[in-house]
Parts: C-alpha cells; structure tokens; sequence
C-alpha cells in the first residue's frame, strides 16, 4: 500500500470585485421583463460584478497577489502555472486568444522557472487544474504548482439583459452569475493524513449540448442553459459519483465536516443534497454541513467552490482537519468527487489576515529548471488521423474534428471507449464557442463513455488545452504524466483550426489551414518507441509580438491580428538554444538526430530553420509546402507525411520543434 504523502494546498488566495449588485437590480436592467422570482429559486440576493476597470485577467493577478502573500513562497518557486478560467474578457468587449493568459501572467509575477499553460473545461477547470498539477507531483516532474482562475462572466449577463424574452429562456441562467478570481499552490505534504486523499473527474459527453457559451447574433457573447436536464442529470451523476468515490476510499459519510458543491442555485443544491441522502438511505447531510454561499456571491463558475473556502475559513466555520467532500459538475458534462483534508491552512489564513506581517520564506533545494521534464517512460504515438489538406468548402471546427477523430479511431487497435483521456488543443473555433470544453463535445459526438450511468468500468475525461500552436506538444506531455501517474492508460489529443474572419473579413485572416488532425498515445510496452523528454521555454520579451482577440461589441464579432514583421525571425532565434539544451540534456548532439519535424508554417521557414541548425534540408520534414500554416496540427500532419513517404524507419531519433505565440518554444525527443 502506497504509503507516500499526499498533496495539500499550500495556499488559497482569492478577489471578489469591490461592486456588489443585487438581484432584484439585475431583473430591473432586462430589456424585457422577466416576471420569475429569480431570488428566491436560486438564493441569490447579490453578486460581486467587474468590468467597468476589471476584467478576466485582472482578476486572476490580484488572486494570484493574494495567493502569494499567504504562501512561503516566491514566483520564482512556481514550477508550473495552468490558468483554467472560462472567460477570456480581458477588456471592453474584447476575447483575448493569443498569447495565452498563463505567459502573460508568467511575465507580470517573474514565474520564471514556471512551464505554464492554459486549460478549458468550463466550472470545473480549477480542479481539472489541480488534478493535472496532482499528478505531475506525484511523478516527480514538478515540485509545487500554481492553479489560479480569474472569472469575469458578467458580460453574460449584459448580453442577457438585451435578449431575455421570459422566464422560460434559455439565457435565465446568465443572470445568476458573478464575478471572482481564485489561486492555489500545491505541494507535498509531509503525511498521508492531510491534503487530497481522492481526486476523480469524468465526463458525459452526451449532454454537452445542454449548456453552450459562444457569440450572440446580436453582438456580445451569450450563454443558453437547458437548466431543468442540465441540473436532472447532474444531481444524479455526481451523487453516485460521490458515494463510490467515499465507499472506495473507506471514508465514512458520518465523518464528513463538509459537503461543498458547485454554488449554482439554492433549489440545485438543496437536490443534490436530498439525492445523496437518499442513497445513503440517512440525512448525513443537512444544511448545517452542506456549504452554500450563493447569498453574496452568486455562480462565479470555476472558482466557486474556492470562494467558498475562503468565505467560511474566514467566517470560521472551516477547521484545521476538517474532512470536506467536494462535488464537482460543470456543462460538458463533467463531473467529479475530491476527498479533502484541510492541515492547518485555515488557521493560517486566519492567523495573517488577523496579524498581516511579513512572510517566511523556504530555501528552494537545487533542481533542475521545471521549463524542463524529467526523462519519463516513453509514450508512442499509436494511431493518428488527418484530413487531406485540398478538403473544399466551408469548414466547420467540430464537423472538422470528428471527422479526423473518426478517422485515428479506425487506424488503431483501441475502441472508442478505451479512450480515457481527450484533449483537445486547438485555438480558433466556429462561433467562438467557449464552453464547454470543446473536448466534451467531442466525446459527445463520438459517444466516447458519454453516458450516465456507465455500463463498464471505461471513463472518459476530456479537457481543452489553450495555448496557441504550442498547445498539441503541451497535451503530449500532460498525456505522458497523466500515462506515468496511472491516471489513465490511452488518450487522444486533437486540434481543429477554423478562420474565424473568412465569412465576414477575408481580407483579414490568421493564414492558418481550416483543418484537424488526431492522435492516439499509450506507454510503449518495450519502452523503446514513443516521446522521451521534453523541453518547454518562454521568451516573454516579445509577448506582442503576435497577439489576437475577438472585438464582441458588434453582430459580427471580428478577429484582429497583430503579427510582428520580423515575427519568423523571432521565432528561429528562440528556437535554436532550446534545441541545443534539449539536445544536452538528452545527451544527444545534432548528429544523432535522423528526421527534424519543424512547425509546419512554410517550405521558406523550413529552409531558414535547417540552415540556422547546420543541418541538410533533406532531414526535415516538409508537409506544408508553401502553406497555409499547419500551425496547431503541424506535428500530426509532418508525422503522418513522414509515415506515408517512408521517410522514417525503426530505431529513428526524431527532434519534435513547435514554437508560437509569447514568444514560446516547445522541443520534444521522439524514437520511432
């Protein structure tokens, strides 16, 4: 039996906005009236809203600010930082795409020996977070994290005011919402007693259709919730959840201080609560233990249940050794159990809120810089699929998707339901959809363990990975941990690229190609094929040097672009000392190199990059001719043209390159 500690939050650190409206003020600014007593259904009385100085980013730094000024530790600490927040609003009507926001908050604090990247999976991305930062501790990759979410969604609500018809639409639940941001740092603990003792997240693809953010047809972005299916099915997938999840780990209900779930609504909560008990067949759970903290804050998605922490830590009701359940369900659907228990986190946030004085600070131990991996177990690529680059017509980014995920399925020896991790990678989607992850929808689509109950032991947990064309090698390496840590055995990562300019601004486009690819990676049972290590930089110094957002303000939303002239330039001279220490540290010189997979932005950039690297052009892989840029699917397609002209054999040492927005370079070791 494992015997090793568990890992415990190290630090919490939260912000609410200073302004504060209430319901009834809400209802009062619709355009129609809405004739429903929205307090009393959902128990909220006011929320906390940004956007007038405040946006998503901001929210997330002063968390970030309050997370630290807790913790005994510097940014320079920080050995990976994932920013898991649904909403991009950045500033006034404006969706921030690239960069992403963890390099630009790596940049703002001085995370600098941090990798960082973002995540999607609507109200539960905080935890699909910590389980990621979970797992890369416990296999030794890293040696603390930082998982933080900045959550201005009240633009929702404002686009909602304009469009509600009546108290049946759709977009009723865009006016429960409020804003917040939320931090945590993670670490070992020094016991098996504290910390998490369980964390397990799935999800029901099937009904990821029932809650959906995108651009509104009237400007704006908009949420449209099938509240009463969305909450049926939910109440009874994370109460079943909940009780094996406690039955396996041997913990009794009784035991239990605190049931915190995801603060939607009072009547949600109250369900929930009723459902558990029911299966208990005993009121284990009543409102003296059942956290609800809705009254003040409303639902401020992601970071939720962390804001209730905080509140009741600082109201007192939370106690060093408190045993808490979290219950997680966010649209996708996702769901999940986390088994908590608290050290003496609460007494010190208590005790310095109180007493504010300078911090403590640990002596870091020497190790290796954590934009680095360690030289895990190798994980191959078993299966991959593309789709022909001179596909005509209009492309929709999930018709896109499924097509190529169908594809990698029918090339490999797995089933669908033996895929227990999606990730999804891509950037620019149709209709800008947001939530829920577009990785739910996918495994919806595939009916890839979609449905609640399961009928087998198969699972499914699919998230998106947000980081410009750096994004589908980051996935690589988060599938290798995850692989590593035992949280799953097989996983698919997929991207899909749409121009979201073509219909409206054709005049003003990315240069990427409209199309997907898919691969499928599981642990080579001979541990000689597949990815060995990788390596991550950041060269925050040219942060704009390529920067996109989404301009909401209008009925057609339009993307702008910004890209550096001597963008190319940029990118070839971060690249080459990231090679060169990738090579180091794999004891490897370029000679040993057979095949160079380059990003696939143009023949003209290859060439450039195999002269910088005094390498023969005849080594690199050329699958995007003179373009467009293969930019998010450029390693998938570069392998699969490697694959198909025979370019690659067994016993090949292939050098993975991509590099994007941040500036950012990922390298990768891959043996064929």
């Amino acid at each position: 039996m494992d015997q090793s500690p568990n890992n415990i939050i190290e630090s919490l650190g939260v912000y609410l906005p200073p302004q504060s409206y209430s319901t009834g003020e809400v209802l009062m600014d619709c355009k129609n009236q809405v004739r429903f007593p929205l307090e009393k259904v959902t128990g909220i009385k006011t929320r906390r809203m940004a956007g007038r100085n405040e946006f998503s980013i901001d929210l997330a730094r002063k968390a970030i600010a309050d997370c630290l000024a807790k913790s005994k530790y510097n940014p320079t600490d920080i050995d990976l930082l994932i920013c898991c927040n649904i909403s991009r609003y950045d500033g006034l009507n404006s969706v921030s795409f690239e960069p992403g926001t963890s390099i630009r908050l790596r940049q703002y604090f001085g995370f600098t020996n941090a990798l960082v990247f973002d995540i999607t999976n609507a109200c539960a991305g905080m935890f699909t977070g910590i389980y990621i930062v979970n797992a890369l501790i416990n296999t030794g990759a890293i040696r603390r994290g930082m998982v933080v979410s900045g959550e201005y969604i009240t633009h929702l609500t404002q686009t909602a005011q304009q469009e509600i018809k009546g108290f049946m639409d759709t977009r009723l639940p865009c006016l429960t919402l409020g804003d917040a941001g939320a931090a945590v740092i993670l670490e070992k603990a020094t016991t098996k007693q504290v910390g998490f003792q369980e964390i397990d997240l799935q999800t029901f693809g099937h009904y990821s259709s029932y809650c959906i953010a995108k651009s509104s047809e009237h400007g704006g972005m908009i949420m449209y919730t099938d509240s009463v299916n969305l909450t049926d099915v939910a109440i009874k997938a994370c109460a079943k959840h909940a009780m094996n999840l406690l039955q396996q780990a041997g913990w009794p209900p009784e035991s239990l201080q605190h049931l915190i779930m995801h603060q939607t609504s009072e009547i949600t909560l109250n369900g929930a609560r009723r459902e558990i008990n029911r299966l208990l067949k005993s009121e284990v759970f009543h409102e003296g233990n059942t956290v609800n903290n809705l009254e003040q804050r409303g639902n401020t998605a992601s970071t939720s249940h962390f804001i209730a922490i905080a509140d009741h830590i600082r109201n007192n009701k939370i106690q060093s050794g408190d045993k808490v359940v979290f219950s997680i369900s966010a649209s996708g659907l996702t769901i999940g159990t986390v088994l908590y228990v608290f050290d003496d986190l609460p007494d010190r946030m208590r005790q310095m809120e109180s007493q504010p004085s300078v911090k403590p600070k640990e002596a870091v131990h020497k190790r290796l810089s954590p934009a680095t991996t360690l030289n895990a177990p190798r994980i191959r690529i078993e299966s991959m699929g593309t789709i022909p680059q001179e596909s005509p017509g209009k492309k929709n980014s999930m018709e896109l998707l499924h097509q190529t995920a169908t594809i990698c399925l029918k090339e490999s020896s797995y089933q669908c339901c033996d895929i227990g991790l999606l990730i999804y990678c891509g950037v620019y989607r149709t209709d800008y959809l947001l939530e829920p992850a577009y990785a739910a929808l996918l495994a919806g689509e595939l009916a890839m363990n979609a449905t609640s109950p399961g009928y087998s032991n198969n699972k499914t947990l699919a998230f998106d990975i947000f980081n410009g064309s750096i994004g589908f090698l980051n996935a690589c390496y988060v599938v290798q941990q995850m692989i590593v840590a035992e949280n799953c055995k097989t996983a698919m990562v997929v991207a899909a690229e749409c121009e979201n300019n073509a219909g409206d601004f054709p005049g003003d486009l990315l240069g990427i190609l409209e199309t997907a690819s898919a691969i499928i990676l599981d642990a080579d049972p001979l541990n000689n094929v597949g990815f060995s290590r990788f390596l991550f930089k950041y060269h925050e110094e040219s942060l704009h040097s390529y920067t996109t957002y989404c301009n909401t303000s209008n009925v057609k939303p339009y993307l702008h672009i910004r890209k550096d002239n001597n963008l190319e330039e940029l990118y070839l001279a971060c690249i080459l000392p990231a090679v060169q220490e990738l090579l180091q540290m794999e004891g490897l010189d370029l000679s040993g190199i057979d095949r160079v997979f380059p990003p696939q932005i143009s023949s003209g950039f290859i060439v450039r990059l195999s002269d910088l690297l005094h390498l023969p052009q005849d080594i690199f892989i050329d699958a995007v001719g003179e373009g467009p840029d293969l930019f998010t699917s450029s390693l998938p397609y570069a392998l699969d043209f490697a694959y198909k002209k025979e370019l690659v054999k067994p016993g090949d040492t292939g050098l993975m390159i991509t590099v994007g927005s941040g500036i950012q370079v990922g390298c990768a070791i891959y043996h064929f």
